[in-house]
């Protein structure tokens, strides 16, 4: 049987089967970029709001955020609660102004783009009012950073529940790709490679597949966010940082690590 280390080689050494795909680019790829994380709260502030508009045609209706800048008080999320009671006066605030932003705003339809963007920020001013400063948040953060994976899914499910809009896998996300390199996103295409190669289980819930995937990273002694984006270039094949894409099969890498496995694929 191949031990986690060996799989994870064998990650590496299936991407870099591809003529576009050198070490460098690999690595790259897979390193935690730091250059996202905020510097400031105003900076958290105006990510999580990006963030919260990360769902299938939900940016096309909202357009740049940073249209937003003065209705949001520079991203100020002190600010914004100090000017806006509830959700509704942002939206009218926007909806009267001379701003016309590339989707409708109907305010009465609860399933409307800018409805459900608007609950979003102000939750998200309101979560962040505990913060009095960047450092403060960092270190909140930090107390979930443990060796224990239940102690570390405890932000993303309080983020899921303090923020509206914001799912378990896309807290997730938004933690892995701005926060922190040690959380993952329990993605379709981890979740299929994990349960198919035997390091998850078919009933897995997206809660277990983000501690098989912190587990096997404790392992060996691999960032988590490496991990992650590891398995998900072997699905999605895009290295976007690079702007290359190439035709991966995570199926084939699959059946690749079964057979070093011994075990028969279906």
């Amino acid at each position: 049987m191949l031990n986690n280390k060996t799989i994870f080689e064998k990650g590496k050494e299936y991407l870099l089967g591809f003529k576009e795909i050198n070490y460098e680019i690999l690595n790259g790829q897979i390193k935690f970029p730091e250059k996202n994380k905020p510097k400031d709260k105003s900076m958290l502030f105006k990510k999580m709001i990006e963030h919260a508009q990360n769902r299938q045609g939900m940016p096309n209706s909202i357009g740049d955020i940073n249209n937003l800048i003065t209705f949001l008080y520079g991203f100020n999320p002190d600010e914004v609660i100090e000017n806006y009671d509830n959700w509704e006066k942002l939206f009218d605030s926007i909806n009267n102004s001379k701003y016309t932003p590339p989707g409708r705003m109907d305010k009465k339809n609860k399933r409307n783009y800018w409805v459900i963007f608007c609950k979003s920020i102000i939750s998200i001013a309101e979560y962040l009012r505990q913060f009095n400063d960047i450092t403060e948040f960092d270190n909140y953060v930090n107390q979930f950073i443990t060796n224990i994976p239940d102690i570390r899914l405890s932000l993303p499910l309080i983020l899921k529940e303090e923020i509206f809009g914001y799912q378990f896998a896309l807290a997730c996300d938004f933690i892995k790709e701005n926060i922190s390199k040690d959380f993952v996103k329990p993605d379709v295409h981890i979740r299929d490679i994990f349960i198919g190669i035997g390091l998850s289980n078919k009933s897995s819930s997206d809660y277990q597949i983000f501690r098989d995937v912190i587990n096997f990273s404790n392992s060996i002694s691999e960032e988590p966010y490496s991990v992650d984006k590891l398995f998900w270039l072997i699905g999605s094949g895009k290295f976007y940082i690079y702007d290359i894409e190439v035709k991966t099969n995570k199926n084939n890498f699959i059946k690749l690590i079964n057979k070093l496995n011994g075990k028969h694929n279906k």
